[in-house]
C-alpha cells in the first residue's frame, strides 16, 4: 500500500515533535506547525529565512546544518537557540539526518528538535505510567490555565475564592507560613484583576530596615534629609497608581508607619516626606502576614483599625504540609524550570517521589523548589534518573546525592547514629528480606502484609531485594 503525500504531511504537521528541513545551503524547505509554535513565529517566517541568515543575527553560534555537512553524517546535538525580539533563550535536542543525491552529495537534510523541557516531561511521564504511580498526568489542566498548582481540595477552594475576589477591588489579606506561596496568590489575583493593565508592586516589609520603610513607600521630595537625592523619589505607593500595591509581611511594620498608611487609604491620597501637598492616589491593596494579626492587635503590635482596613477579604493560605496532593505537582513544575536553566534532563523515581511526599517541608514551597534545585545542579550529569537521595531533606549540609549506603544490623539504641527513621527503615527492610524467602510470589506477599501490590514492589526496589 502507497501512502498519499497529502496524508504523510498530515502526519508530520500533526507530530509533537517540531520538524523541518533544510536545503544543502541552509535554506529552509518544509517547517510543521510544532517548530513553529516553539518559537512563536509563522511558517512563512521560517520559509524566508536560512540558518546562515540566523547565523548573521546572532541567534545561533553554531547549527547541526554545519556538523551535518562536515561529517556527511546523522547528528545530534544540544542546540542553544536565541531568536530575535523574544529575549529569550531555547534548548533543544536537534537531530539532522541528511539524505544524499545520486553523486553523493547533501540534497535534503531533515530535522526533528525537541525542547528539553518537553524530552523531560515524556520521560518522566514514561517512568510513572511504568509504576503504582501511573495515570498521574504531570500538569493538570487547571495548573496550566492559572499557573497555580492547585491540586489539592483545600487549594481548589481557595484558587475558585480568590479567583471572584479578583474581579473586585476589595482588600485582600494572605495570612499563611513563609514560604507557602501568598507572593504568587497576590500575582494571580493582579493578573486577573481589572487592575492587570497597572503595575504589580510588591514591598517585603520585613526585608527593609525600619528607619527606610517610610521613605520607599512614600517617598520623599528634594532636601527632605540628609542624604536624600537631589530629584527626589517616588515612593512604592506612587508607583502602584492605577495597579495594586502587594504589601508583604505587613506584620513586620512599624506602628509609625502603620499610622501613615492608613491615612492614604482613608483619603486617597499620599504625600512624600518633606512634601507640602498631598496628590490622589488608586491603588488595589493586598497584604500578607506569617503571624496572626489579631493577635498582635491584642498585644499592641498592630493598629487595629488598618487591621480592619486590610482585613476585607482574609485568605489562609495552607503550609505545604496540609495540600500533600500538590507536592508531586510542584516538583515537576520546578524540575521543569531548573532542568531548562542548566540545560539537561533529570527525572525522579518513584522512591524520592514517595520520600518528598512524606516529608513535612517547614520551609513550605520555598523549601521545595530549593530542593528541587539543588537535585538538579548536584546529581552527576551522567545520571539521568535520580533514585537515592541521602539525607537531602532533613540535613541541609548533608551532600545530597550518595551511593546506596551498606545494610547494617539494628542499631544499638545508644550509638550516636540510632534514629527512629532508622531503626524502621531496617525493620522493613528484614520483614520484606524474610517475606520473600517465605512466599513465592509477589502478589502472596501483597496479601500477607496487606499492601497493595505496587508498593510491594516499590519496597523491594527500595531495599534492593531481587528473587533468586
Amino acid at each position: 500500500m502507497q501512502f498519499n503525500p497529502d496524508f504523510l504531511l498530515e502526519i508530520f504537521r500533526h507530530l509533537n515533535i517540531g520538524c523541518f528541513v533544510l536545503d544543502a545551503e541552509g535554506n529552509y524547505i518544509y517547517v510543521n506547525d510544532t517548530y513553529t509554535k516553539m518559537f512563536n513565529q509563522t511558517a512563512d517566517y521560517f520559509l524566508n529565512s536560512s540558518i546562515p541568515k540566523f547565523k548573521e543575527m546572532g541567534s545561533l553560534s553554531n547549527s547541526v546544518w554545519e556538523q551535518v555537512l562536515q561529517k556527511k553524517a546523522p547528528v545530534v546535538a544540544l542546540m542553544t537557540i536565541r531568536y530575535e525580539g523574544t529575549n529569550l533563550t531555547y534548548h533543544h535536542l536537534t537531530s539532522g539526518i541528511p539524505a544524499f543525491d545520486e553523486d553523493g552529495n547533501i540534497q535534503y537534510i531533515y530535522y526533528l528538535i525537541e525542547p528539553l523541557e518537553s524530552i523531560n516531561d515524556r520521560i518522566q511521564s514514561g517512568m510513572l505510567n511504568r509504576g503504582c504511580l501511573s495515570g498521574l498526568e504531570l500538569f493538570s489542566e487547571a495548573s496550566s490555565s492559572t499557573g497555580i498548582v492547585a491540586e489539592s481540595p483545600v487549594m481548589k477552594k481557595l484558587l475558585s475564592s480568590i479567583t471572584n475576589v479578583a474581579k473586585t477591588d476589595a482588600s485582600v489579606l494572605f495570612i499563611g507560613p513563609t514560604g507557602s506561596g501568598k507572593q504568587v496568590l497576590a500575582e494571580y489575583v493582579h493578573r486577573i484583576s481589572t487592575r492587570n493593565k497597572g503595575q504589580f508592586v510588591s514591598v517585603d516589609c520585613a526585608a527593609i530596615p525600619e528607619n527606610l520603610l517610610e521613605s520607599e513607600l512614600f517617598g520623599y521630595v528634594k532636601g527632605a534629609f540628609t542624604g536624600a537625592s537631589s530629584e527626589g523619589k517616588k515612593g512604592q505607593i506612587e508607583l502602584a497608581d492605577g495597579g495594586t500595591l502587594f504589601l508583604d509581611e505587613i506584620n513586620s511594620m512599624p506602628l509609625a508607619v502603620q499610622t501613615k498608611l492608613l491615612g492614604v487609604l482613608e483619603t486617597k491620597k499620599i504625600k512624600r516626606i518633606g512634601a507640602s501637598s498631598s496628590s490622589s492616589i488608586d491603588f488595589r491593596l493586598i497584604c500578607a502576614s506569617n503571624e496572626d494579626l489579631e493577635s498582635l492587635v491584642q498585644k499592641g503590635l498592630f493598629r487595629s483599625d488598618l487591621y480592619y482596613r486590610i482585613n476585607v477579604v482574609p485568605v489562609q493560605v495552607p503550609p505545604l504540609c496540609g495540600r500533600k496532593e500538590d507536592i508531586i505537582q510542584l516538583t515537576f513544575l520546578f524540575l521543569k524550570l531548573f532542568c531548562n536553566k542548566y540545560s539537561c534532563i533529570k527525572i525522579l523515581s518513584e522512591d524520592v517521589l514517595g520520600t518528598m511526599v512524606d516529608y513535612d517541608w517547614p520551609g513550605n514551597v520555598r523549601e521545595l523548589r530549593n530542593f528541587v534545585e539543588r537535585i538538579v545542579v548536584s546529581t552527576p550529569n551522567t545520571d539521568l534518573e535520580v533514585s537515592f537521595i541521602q539525607n537531602l531533606i532533613t540535613q541541609n549540609s548533608s551532600p545530597i546525592y550518595a551511593e546506596e549506603p551498606e545494610q547494617t544490623a539494628l542499631p544499638h539504641f545508644f550509638k550516636e547514629d540510632f534514629s527512629f527513621q532508622f531503626h524502621m527503615e531496617n525493620c522493613e527492610k528484614q520483614l520484606m528480606q524474610q517475606a520473600v524467602k517465605s512466599f513465592k510470589t509477589p502478589a502472596k506477599i501483597a496479601e500477607v502484609l496487606k499492601l497493595d501490590l505496587s508498593n510491594v514492589y516499590r519496597k523491594m526496589r527500595k531495599h534492593n531485594i531481587k528473587y533468586k
